[in-house]
C-alpha cells in the first residue's frame, strides 16, 4: 500500500503556481542587482553607492536570489527517485529524465551563446573552439569571458547537478537497503546531502581566501552551490516520508503547512539582515571576505528554505503569499524566468551599445556603470529580457520540451506494452 501511495504523484508534471512565482521573484531579483551595479547604484571597491538606501536594498539579493533555483531543481527533480527509494516506486528511467533536463536548459542557452558570441564578441573569435566552448558549457573552467553570459555561469553547473543526479540518487537507493522503515532510509540516505552540504562550504570558504585574489577562475566552477542543489533533495525526502507517514512530520513541516506566511516573514528576516552584509560593507558589490561568503552561504540555505517549504507542501495556503506569487503576472514571469535570468545582461550590452555590432569591443561592466541612470535602465532590461525570454519560450524552448516529453512518453508506453506482453507469454506457457 505505501507502495502505491508514493508511485502515484511520480509522474505528475503539472506547473504548481506558486513555485513558477518564486522563480520569477528570483529572476527579477538577481537581475535588479546586477542592473543596479552597472547603473552606479550599487557600490563596488573604490566607487561610492549612487543610491545607498536602494543599494543596501539590493546588496541584500546577492547571493540569495540564487538559491531558490537550485533548491527548487534539487527537489522537484530528485523526488522520483525519493520515491523509488524510500516508497517502493518504480524507478525512473535515467535516459528519459537527461533528455528532459537536456531539452529543458541546452537550446535557450544556445541561442543566448550564439547571439553573445557573434553580435557582441565577434571581433574575440579566434577559431572554432571559442564558439563551441560556451556551447558546451566548459567556459567556465578556464573561465573565458564572453560579454552578455556573465551571469550563465550557473547553468553549467546546474546542467553538471542534472548529470550527477541519477548517480547521486543510485548511492542514496544502496544506503537505504536493509530496512523497511521510511523514518531509517530517510536518516542514511540524509548523509551524502550533509556531505555534500559540508563539502560546499568548505569550497566556500577556501575559494574566498585572500590569496585566491578576486574573482579565481574556481569561483565559476559548480561546486559552490552544491549544497542548495543538496538541501532541495533533502527537501523531496522529507514530502516523501510526510506522503508515506504522515504521523512523522517533522515539527517544521506542520508549521509550514498550517501557516506559511511564518515562514516568508522569516525569509524576509534573513534577507534584511544580509542587507547589513555581515563581515562586509552594506550597499557594495565587492567580492565577498570569507566571513561574507561563509555566512552568506548559510544564509542563502535557510532562505531558500523558508521561501520554498511551504509552497511545495499540498494545501498549504495564504492569502499574502498566493497574491505574491500565485497571481497570473508572476505565474507567466516564473514559466519564462529562465530567460529573463539568461537574457538581462545582454540586454544592458545592447542598451549601453557596445560589442562588435556597435562597432567596439565590449565594455566591462565596471567601465560602464554609472553612464545610465538605474531608472532607464532597469527599465530597458526589464522590457527587453521579458521579449527575449517570451520569444525564446514560445519559439524554441516550449515546443523542444514538448516534443522530448511526447517521446519519452512514447518509450515508457513502448516499456510497459513490452511487460505486459512478457507477463501474458509467461502466464500462458506456465514456469518452466
Amino acid at each position: 500500500m505505501n507502495a502505491n501511495r508514493a508511485a502515484a504523484p511520480a509522474h505528475q508534471t503539472k506547473r504548481v503556481g506558486g513555485l513558477d512565482g518564486v522563480r520569477a521573484l528570483c529572476a527579477l531579483g538577481v537581475a535588479a542587482v546586477h542592473t543596479s551595479f552597472a547603473a552606479g547604484v550599487m557600490g563596488a571597491y573604490t566607487a561610492k553607492p549612487g543610491n545607498p538606501a536602494l543599494a543596501d536594498l539590493l546588496a541584500g539579493m546577492r547571493p540569495l536570489a540564487l538559491g531558490p533555483f537550485f533548491v527548487l531543481s534539487g527537489m522537484l527533480l530528485y523526488r522520483p527517485f525519493a520515491r523509488w527509494s524510500v516508497g517502493g516506486a518504480k524507478r525512473p528511467k535515467v535516459g528519459p529524465f537527461l533528455a528532459k533536463r537536456l531539452a529543458r536548459l541546452w537550446p535557450a542557452y544556445i541561442l543566448l551563446s550564439l547571439v553573445c558570441v557573434f553580435l557582441l564578441n565577434f571581433d574575440a573569435v579566434d577559431g572554432i573552439w571559442y564558439v563551441l566552448r560556451p556551447i558546451l558549457m566548459l567556459q567556465v573552467y578556464d573561465y573565458t569571458w564572453i560579454a552578455g553570459m556573465d551571469p550563465a555561469w550557473t547553468v553549467p553547473a546546474e546542467m553538471q547537478y542534472y548529470l550527477a543526479l541519477p548517480l547521486l540518487a543510485a548511492l542514496m537507493h544502496w544506503l537505504a537497503r536493509g530496512t523497511d522503515d521510511p523514518v531509517r532510509k530517510v536518516r542514511r540516505m540524509m548523509v551524502p546531502l550533509v556531505l555534500i552540504t559540508a563539502g560546499s562550504a568548505v569550497w566556500t570558504y577556501y575559494i574566498h581566501r585572500p590569496q585566491m585574489g578576486i574573482y579565481p577562475h574556481e569561483y565559476w566552477w559548480p561546486l559552490g552551490v552544491g549544497g542548495a542543489f543538496a538541501l532541495g533533495m533533502a527537501m523531496a525526502l522529507l514530502h516523501v516520508l510526510a506522503e508515506l507517514r504522515p504521523d512523522r512530520r517533522p515539527a517544521l513541516y506542520r508549521v509550514a503547512a498550517s501557516h506559511p506566511l511564518l515562514f516568508w516573514i522569516g525569509a524576509a528576516a534573513v534577507y534584511a539582515y544580509n542587507c547589513t552584509q555581515p563581515f562586509g560593507r552594506p550597499g557594495y558589490g565587492d567580492y565577498e571576505s570569507v566571513g561574507l561568503a561563509v555566512t552568506q552561504y548559510f544564509l542563502l540555505l535557510v532562505f531558500s528554505y523558508l521561501m520554498v517549504m511551504p509552497l511545495s507542501i499540498p494545501g498549504a495556503r495564504s492569502r499574502v503569499v498566493d497574491a505574491i506569487v500565485a497571481n497570473p503576472v508572476s505565474r507567466y514571469l516564473g514559466r519564462i524566468s529562465y530567460g529573463i535570468y539568461l537574457w538581462h545582461f545582454a540586454i544592458m550590452y545592447f542598451w549601453f551599445r557596445t560589442g562588435s555590432v556597435f562597432g567596439t569591443q565590449p565594455g566591462q561592466m565596471n567601465q560602464l556603470r554609472g553612464t545610465i541612470g538605474f531608472p532607464e535602465l532597469m527599465t530597458a532590461v526589464l522590457v527587453g529580457s521579458i521579449a527575449a525570454a517570451s520569444l525564446s519560450h514560445y519559439l524554441i524552448e516550449r515546443p523542444i520540451v514538448n516534443a522530448v516529453g511526447r517521446w519519452a512518453a512514447r518509450k515508457d508506453s513502448a516499456s510497459a506494452q513490452a511487460a505486459v506482453t512478457a507477463q501474458n507469454a509467461y502466464t500462458v506457457a506456465g514456469p518452466r
